[in-house]
């Protein structure tokens, strides 16, 4: 056995961090093996102070240890499969017992490897958080925290002088944040107030005897902490003490009441439309949202052929929303360039959009909104479900309209309903060569008989789901069938086919024009 293997047989009193063997390796420059048995190979523990990388089974760990938060009886290493009679957790994290852990079979109390090697501290004194010092109660006791309101089943910190309790992670929680469902800071308090508070972001019913985030602008917004510092509200920055943001940038400059330069098309002024070519605007799309001008207010470059709806031309350059923790910019595109592909919806637009560039993981996933998404907003409205539609969770869900699972979705708090982004942004009508009429969404459940069929692809159309259909012909179309559809439309578009394909918003009429009949 070489002087390494020696080492590793011997107990390190310092620090270890439990991490893949091979990973580690990389990150610190060291050899990629294990120091004991010389596999790359599975996960274990490496100390930066000896240089030493090891499995679990290939560390000499002591028989017998006593432990601080467990003073009255010493702690024996086993294998979790020995004892049949605990809850098969940590005392302190709560992660799954699956390799060599400490158990007391007296008080069954088991703590793992990794909470032995770095306990948890048995007293803690955080000013922010609170101003007396909390102290570690290592037991299974029920309780619940005052600071974010859930029960705890263990361990909480406590300070027996205010009847105060915290779960650990619950005492650094930030004291001002930014959220993507409110646009004021909101801030932390360990007592609402009396009244009948409604969370921000769950819609559930709160405790206002327990702690959460509130608004001082706004008297009656508030959310649970949990709410407010989960990955896809908050941002991670801590607020206190920062500056206000910096001042919003407008998206244009306003030469005179007509006339403007906007961000996007600096090239050339925008001159407000007017109505002497009314008959043309049915042939005129905003580059910003793909719509048709129909008799909306408008922008345009006459000697580029560029227009914005006058909307979309004060569309803000950076905005929050609900389908993503980070602060977005709007950016506009190469109109002769390849259409993108939205995070939410998944859809393909060639239009401006929302990016993310708060961090390098966003940048490298590029995630991006169209314009049909970024603007939808709590509570959203659809015609087509009674109740009123939230972002309450960022849980998978089954979309009650076309019945796929979805990962972007809005939720009723009314009834179990949840619809995907992607049919949430479904234009009401749309224009397709199989009928001369328009044609509208429908809910399944409209249908008298529940005996539909798709007119493309001739299957059965599911009574329980969404189509589009023509009052007057009765034909009817898959949702499915026309996503596929605009899907190929763009990539023939990418294909540098002769092809025109557009899509809108919610609101608005879909138009399918392509030169070799495919729609």
């Amino acid at each position: 056995m070489d002087q390494q293997s020696e080492r590793v047989k011997q107990f390190c009193n310092h620090p270890l961090r439990y991490a893949r063997i091979k990973q580690e390796g990389v990150i610190t420059g060291r050899s990629n093996n294990c120091d004991g048995c010389g596999d790359d190979s599975g996960y274990g523990y490496y100390c930066e102070l000896c240089n030493i990388q090891a499995h679990v089974a290939c560390i000499g760990w002591p028989d017998i240890i006593n432990h601080p938060c467990h003073s009255r009886h010493p702690l024996k290493k086993v294998s979790p499969e020995t004892i049949d009679y605990t809850d098969g957790k940590c005392q302190f994290c709560r992660s799954p017992l699956v390799d060599l852990m400490y158990h007391c079979s007296i008080c069954n109390f088991s703590v793992d490897l990794r909470c032995w090697l770095n306990p948890a501290p048995l007293t803690i004194y955080e000013q922010k958080s609170h101003s007396h010092t909390l102290t570690l109660m290592a037991r299974k006791d029920a309780f619940t925290c005052n600071a974010c309101g859930l029960v705890g089943d263990r361990n909480p910190y406590v300070c027996l002088e205010c009847d105060f309790m915290l779960h650990k992670g619950c005492i650094n929680l930030p004291r001002v944040i930014n959220i993507n469902r409110h646009d004021h800071k909101i801030s932390r308090t360990y007592h609402l107030g009396h009244g009948d508070w409604e969370c921000g972001v769950c819609r559930q019913k709160m405790d206002w005897t327990l702690g959460a985030f509130f608004c001082s602008r706004c008297p009656n917004y508030a959310v649970h902490s949990k709410c407010a510092t989960r990955e896809d509200v908050w941002d991670g920055k801590e607020l206190e003490d920062k500056p206000e943001d910096e001042g919003e940038e407008d998206p244009y400059k306003v030469i005179n009441e007509k006339e403007i330069i906007h961000f996007s098309h600096e090239e050339h002024n925008l001159k407000l439309g007017d109505d002497d070519n009314a008959a043309d605007y049915e042939k005129m799309w905003c580059d910003a949202c793909i719509r048709p001008i129909d008799s909306d207010p408008f922008f345009k470059c006459v000697e580029c052929k560029f227009f914005l709806h006058k909307v979309c031309a004060s569309l803000p350059r950076k905005k929050r929303n609900i389908l993503h923790s980070h602060l977005l910019r709007l950016q506009y595109g190469d109109r002769h360039g390849k259409p993108f592909k939205c995070t939410s919806c998944l859809q393909y637009f060639d239009g401006f959009k929302y990016k993310c560039n708060f961090n390098s993981a966003c940048i490298h996933m590029n995630i991006l909104f169209d314009i049909r998404c970024s603007s939808i907003s709590e509570p959203f409205q659809h015609e087509l479900h009674p109740h009123p539609l939230f972002r309450t969770s960022k849980e998978h869900k089954t979309c009650g309209a076309c019945g796929e699972d979805s990962e972007y979705v809005l939720s009723c708090i009314v009834c179990d309903f949840a619809l995907g982004m992607d049919c949430a942004t479904l234009p009401r009508k749309v224009k397709h060569r199989c009928d001369d009429h328009v044609l509208s969404l429908h809910h399944g459940a409209g249908s008298s008989n529940g005996q539909l069929w798709c007119d493309i692809c001739e299957g059965k159309t599911d009574a329980s789901v969404w189509y589009y259909g023509c009052d007057e012909c009765g034909v009817t179309l898959h949702i499915e069938v026309l996503h596929i559809q605009i899907q190929l439309l763009y990539t023939l578009v990418q294909e540098s086919v002769h092809t025109e394909a557009t899509t809108v918003g919610r609101s608005g009429i879909v138009k399918f024009t392509v030169s070799n009949e495919y729609v």
